[in-house]
C-alpha cells in the first residue's frame, strides 16, 4: 500500500469511529414522507411532510402549511423515532417513526392521555446510512 492509501484508510476508520460513537445517529429520522388521514378531517387528502432545518413542515392539500419544532428522540409502542411538537399549538406533539423502524408509523398527543394513532407514513425518504 502507498501512504496516500494508508492515510485514507486512517481517515475513513476515525470518521467511522466518530459517527458509530454518536448516541444518534440522524440519518433513520425521515427527510420526507407523505401521509393520508383515515380520519374525519376537514381538509381531507394527502398531506406532504418535509424535514427543513430543526423542524418539519406539513403541507395540507389546501395549500395551508402546519409547522413542527424537533422535540427530542423518542419512542412510542415499540418504534424508536422523533417526538415533535407543533408550533402554532405548543400542547400538541407528533412521533414520527424512523424511516429504518418496521412500522412507518405517525402517534399524536395532546395534553393528557396515552398516545393515539395518527396512520402511516408512506413515501418515506431518509439520508442513506454510512455506517
Amino acid at each position: 500500500m502507498t501512504v496516500r492509501q494508508n492515510i485514507g484508510i486512517v481517515i475513513l476508520l476515525a470518521f467511522t469511529a466518530l459517527v458509530s460513537g454518536s448516541p444518534r445517529v440522524h440519518a433513520a429520522e425521515p427527510t420526507r414522507f407523505t401521509f393520508t388521514p383515515t380520519f374525519q378531517d376537514p381538509d381531507p387528502g394527502k398531506r406532504q411532510w418535509e424535514k427543513r432545518g430543526t423542524g418539519y413542515v406539513e403541507t395540507l392539500p389546501s395549500g395551508r402549511l402546519n409547522t413542527f419544532r424537533v422535540q427530542k428522540p423518542g419512542a412510542v409502542n415499540n418504534l424508536k423515532g422523533t417526538i415533535l411538537q407543533k408550533i402554532e399549538e405548543p400542547n400538541f406533539f407528533v412521533f414520527v417513526a424512523d424511516s429504518e423502524a418496521k412500522r412507518k408509523e405517525l402517534w399524536w398527543w395532546r395534553d393528557k392521555g396515552p398516545w393515539k394513532f395518527m396512520g402511516i407514513m408512506k413515501n418515506v425518504i431518509a439520508p442513506v446510512r454510512i455506517d
